[in-house]
């Protein structure tokens, strides 16, 4: 009912903008299953406006937060080059602010499901997984603050390279308390990088620092490998016409013992993604082979619609 709300609100939305669009909209899910109880047209309807009474600042905070560490883990993940059909192990997630663990602890699923990890932690340990360099540009520095140096060097030293880091993101500047007054940096005056730890990678916003395990055991490997097989089912099933709800067979031949090895571990994972009744490692007959790569190694694909 949310997704039904959403749609039909966006249909009225966008009518001024895209009036075809918003018609096609408005007759798929409004006239058709009301009929004459709705609006003929859309563009007969009054514009929208906001109910701010209906607003949930806290769920609205929360679900930022969520989306924010689904954005680093990814980021992450391509600083490793880490694919994100590739299932990993942990993501430790550590918060500037605590005021939505709890929530997050609850939903932990979500990040996991976004981030295609198997576990999520929050931690209050930021030191086992990342170091912080704080790099002054010293030519630029040197004219602007003079016998000032030093002390900011020492200042920088002492400094918290996350709240450095999180100060930077939030403004696009920092500021440094030193004894004779504060300083202000921008980022042509200094840069903090944010440096995983070996086994890690990791990336910082404003609300939190989300860091990805990159060990990849032979269980993980073997499911990456699998998804890359439902990718490429998925892919042949578009190019042949099948209905979104049509059962299929598919016969996948390789010599790779990689991917015999994911197709026969993770076959009922297989059959439920592409609605497959059977699974065989070896050609189909009378059957239209495709020729492909997936994960780097040569097979041969063969799918047929399940007419039984």
């Amino acid at each position: 009912w949310t997704l039904y709300e959403c749609l039909v609100s966006t249909s009225k939305l966008i009518a001024p903008f895209v009036p075809f669009l918003a018609e096609d909209l408005w007759q798929n899910l409004v006239v058709a299953p009301f009929g004459r109880r709705a609006t003929e047209s859309v563009h007969l309807c009054d514009y929208p406006k906001a109910d701010v009474a209906v607003v949930d600042e806290a769920l609205s905070d929360q679900m930022a937060l969520a989306r924010e560490i689904v954005s680093l883990g990814r980021s992450a993940r391509m600083t490793a080059r880490l694919k994100v059909r590739q299932p990993l192990g942990r993501v430790e997630i550590i918060l500037a602010d605590a005021t939505h663990r709890q929530w997050l602890e609850r939903h932990e699923s979500l990040v996991c499901d976004e981030l295609n990890v198997k576990k999520a932690d929050i931690s209050d340990e930021p030191e086992k997984y990342i170091d912080y360099s704080v790099l002054p540009d010293l030519k630029r520095l040197g004219p602007k603050l003079g016998k000032r140096l030093p002390a900011l060097r020492k200042a920088l030293g002492q400094a918290d390279g996350g709240r450095l880091l999180a100060q930077m993101e939030a403004n696009g500047q920092i500021t440094i308390e030193l004894p004779d007054g504060p300083v202000t940096l921008d980022r042509d005056e200094i840069q903090i990088r944010l440096q995983a730890k070996e086994g890690w990678t990791a990336a910082q916003g404003r609300h939190c620092v989300v860091v990805l395990s990159t060990e990849l055991t032979n269980e993980l490997v073997a499911e990456g490998y699998a998804r890359e097989l439902v990718r490429a089912i998925q892919d042949r099933r578009k190019d042949i016409g099948c209905e979104y709800t049509d059962r299929i067979r598919v016969g996948i031949a390789t010599d790779s013992p990689e991917l015999r090895g994911a197709a026969d571990k993770f076959a009922d994972y297989l059959k439920g993604e592409t609605l497959a009744v059977e699974i065989v490692l070896e050609p189909i007959a009378g059957v239209e082979p495709l020729e492909l790569k997936v994960a780097g190694f040569d097979m041969t694909l063969f799918l047929k619609v399940d007419r039984s």
